[in-house]
């Protein structure tokens, strides 16, 4: 039973998607108005640029956090292609670093992995605007993870009494790269510092409440320029910041919790989970009973005046009371290499 309450929680912050708020707050996509900022890359090619990405993820239970996983990667974004319809742009692994106490499975599937792909770069284009549409080579990307993930696995080693069954858990791993899309979420620092483009955000403060995916959620968003404060910074360049606070009874989660669970346990614990199944759900729908879950979600974006970010970061907070996961992710830039961008013509498609 203990078992099986664990892995559900392990599963449990991974298994509610809420669609993201910050392009929600967005307007039809507009230049040359005062009251509006259009997030628009204007790249040169050889264009050049170096981010350092942080991956942070807590579990806090009362006053106790517990850190699970924590890393840093480095790479570069160079644009090998500038034309009218877009953008081509290839993404160069540099360095990748952990930093968790002890040898935990994450880590050590993480480190395989980094040592098995750091060679490999990836190929995508962008719209005239700069937003992230396709990843050119995801069929190579796919066929390498399709060779490192049963290696990864096997140097695991799980002990005998392993309730995870192998099998089903390489298979899970390796439908997060079965297709375009899912290659494209895996890279999820280019959605995050190219899916902003092609959208404009209203100046100021923006307040209301909305419905997502049934469920009531309250956005608070702030646009605007900044000042030059930092080394780098640069006139023209703008911030675009979201809060949304999703809230839904917590019990309405529990089934869909127990189901997916039980995706990645072996045969043997499928039988006693099954046999035991009505008792957990009972267990876990009465702790959960008249309590809230909220998911809280925190997005920023810094941007040069030419729309190549500067400072990316999301942050989600999920919980019942004083029992939550955070989940962090940032990423900033550390150097840079751009070309003269020369004006376009007034018939050029990058003239809005």
């Amino acid at each position: 039973m203990k078992k099986c309450i664990l892995v559900i929680a392990l599963v449990f912050s991974h298994l509610l998607f809420f669609c993201g708020s910050i392009n929600a707050q967005s307007t039809a996509l507009e230049q040359g108005s005062d009251t509006i900022i259009s997030v628009v890359g204007y790249f040169c090619k050889n264009d050049t640029m170096t981010f350092r990405k942080q991956y942070l993820k807590q579990k806090i239970e009362g006053n106790d956090t517990t850190l699970i996983n924590n890393h840093v990667e480095e790479f570069m974004i160079v644009v090998t292609d500038s034309t009218s319809k877009g953008y081509r742009m290839e993404y160069i692994p540099i360095s990748y670093e952990h930093d968790v106490e002890g040898d935990t499975i994450t880590s050590r599937v993480m480190d395989e992995i980094w040592e098995a792909t750091k060679d490999l770069h990836c190929i995508f284009a962008t719209d005239e605007f700069g937003q992230l549409q396709h990843i050119e080579n995801w069929r190579e990307i796919r066929d390498v993870m399709k060779k490192t993930i049963p290696q990864v696995l096997d140097n695991l080693k799980p002990s005998n009494n392993s309730i995870v069954s192998r099998q089903r858990l390489e298979s899970m791993m390796l439908v997060n790269y079965s297709s375009e899309d899912k290659v494209k979420e895996a890279y999820d620092e280019l959605s995050m510092l190219f899916g902003v483009h092609g959208h404009s955000y209203y100046i100021g403060q923006k307040e209301g409440d909305y419905i997502n995916n049934g469920y009531p959620q309250h956005i608070i968003s702030k646009v605007g320029y900044t000042e030059q404060e930092e080394e780098g910074d640069m006139e023209g360049d703008y911030t675009i910041m979201v809060n949304s606070v999703t809230t839904m009874p917590a019990e309405d989660a529990v089934e869909t919790i127990i189901n997916s669970a039980a995706l990645i346990f072996n045969d043997n614990m499928i039988d006693i989970f099954n046999k035991k199944k009505d008792e957990v759900y009972g267990v876990i729908k009465d702790a959960l009973k008249d309590k809230k879950l909220t998911v809280t979600e925190d997005e920023y974006y810094d941007f040069f005046y030419n729309g190549w970010p500067k400072l990316c970061y999301k942050e989600k907070n999920m919980g019942v009371d004083s029992d939550k996961n955070v989940e962090m992710k940032l990423i900033e830039w550390t150097s840079r290499h751009w070309n003269i961008y020369e004006a376009p013509e007034e018939n050029d498609s990058h003239n809005l």
